[in-house]
């Protein structure tokens, strides 16, 4: 076998994915109006630097060539399924993503803002925080997303696809569902080695590891835990702290990213990905 061939037949062990079952419109409007989409938009991002030159403005409000921004094209993903409240988790360059969204009038949705504190707390830091200001209702859906983790062709409805994946977990007493890609390009050439003896190579083989692409839809029930695990002293990720907890109780469901394209624009060279699939 090549070595991409064993890197699929790990794969099958590591991870199988359920397409998940349809729900009503009814049973989707009643979770889309208990649901606020939190946006992850305070982070200082170093490496974008080299796309900005300088420009006082945060990643997710900075003008693509064709005028649009990362972050009202993850607002219009979710509000095309439905999704109409947004709390954006803001901090560096906070006024260039308030000057440019406001309320979130002119995208038809309601926006409001949780303002990081002044010392870095994470993600988990940021969304307890929203919860401690009320931006984040405790018995409200919460999706939390990175609008530079951008999904790009995906077919029919993103968010509704993510929204049903958690509800059908959510039957099964999961209280967490963070979307992962099925397997990512490695940065390098890979080979497969006998004895020494390299018997393949490979340029940029897919390794087979589930990757946590950004999002990630709770239940109502969970929010109080961001509570008791985070506070504003420290930074601390939730995918660090809250997943690992969550595995070993079982109550951690998965939604994979089976089609469409997912790019994470980090630095110049995923920002061009993402221009030229624009």
């Amino acid at each position: 076998m090549s070595l991409q061939d064993e890197l699929d037949a790990l794969g099958a062990r590591i991870a199988s994915f359920r397409q998940p079952p349809h729900v009503g419109d009814k049973q989707w409007q009643a979770f889309a109006e208990k649901t606020v989409v939190a946006l992850m938009a305070g982070g200082e991002s170093s490496r974008f630097s080299a796309v900005l030159s300088g420009q006082a403005v945060h990643k997710n409000a900075y003008a693509l060539p064709n005028g649009d921004t990362m972050i009202e094209m993850a607002i219009r993903m979710y509000r095309d399924a439905g999704l109409t409240k947004f709390v954006a988790l803001v901090g560096h360059h906070a006024s260039s993503i308030e000057e440019l969204l406001g309320d979130g009038t002119k995208l038809g949705v309601s926006i409001t803002y949780s303002h990081d504190p002044e010392r870095p707390v994470g993600k988990g830091g940021a969304v307890r925080n929203a919860i401690d200001n009320g931006n984040i209702p405790l018995d409200h859906y919460l999706i939390v997303s990175n609008p530079d983790d951008v999904i790009l062709d995906f077919p029919g409805s993103f968010a509704r696809h993510i929204g049903e994946a958690h509800l059908a977990g959510e039957a099964r007493g999961m209280v967490a569902t963070p979307v992962l890609a099925t397997g990512q390009a490695y940065t390098a050439t890979g080979m497969m080695v006998v004895d020494n003896a390299v018997v393949d190579t490979q340029m940029y083989p897919t390794i087979p590891v589930p990757a946590h692409v950004g999002i990630t839809v709770f239940s109502p029930s969970v929010l109080p835990r961001f509570q008791g695990l985070f506070d504003l002293q420290h930074k601390t990720d939730f995918e660090h702290v809250l997943f690992p907890l969550l595995a070993r109780e079982k109550t951690l469901w998965s939604v994979g990213l089976q089609s469409g394209t997912w790019i994470a624009v980090n630095d110049l060279k995923s920002y061009k990905q993402l221009v030229a699939h624009l």
